[in-house]
């Protein structure tokens, strides 16, 4: 038994739920592909946007994000199947989110330090 075949059961799972329900993993998808990505990187880029903003960066940054990450982890060796595909986009999404959450944590630290 590897590593992912608990993660690589769950995923197995959720596919056979939205199976029947075409529209609603067409939504996922796209939610999970063109925006998540991008809308958690812009966090971490862009401080002081307004909304209108952060959403069009994001449609853009998803598809550059998600694009060379999966570039990336092909030239590294893994083979690209939907189930890598959604977990190196999982992996990119919740890198900005934890370096955005940290870095928020470590400046509130600061403040009240001083």
């Amino acid at each position: 038994m590897d590593w992912p075949s608990p993660i690589r059961e769950l995923f197995n799972l959720i596919l056979a739920f939205l199976e029947p329900l075409p529209v609603i993993r067409a939504i996922l998808g796209f939610i999970l592909v063109f925006f998540l990505p991008g809308f958690a990187w812009t966090f971490i880029f862009f401080k002081q946007i307004n909304v209108i903003e952060r959403i069009t960066l994001s449609l853009a940054l998803s598809i550059v994000v998600v694009t060379i990450s999966l570039l990336l982890a092909n030239r590294a060796g893994v083979k690209i199947t939907g189930f890598n595909a959604v977990l190196v986009i999982i992996i990119v999404t919740i890198l900005p989110a934890l370096v955005y959450f940290l870095n928020k944590r470590i400046r509130r630290k600061s403040r009240n330090a001083t």
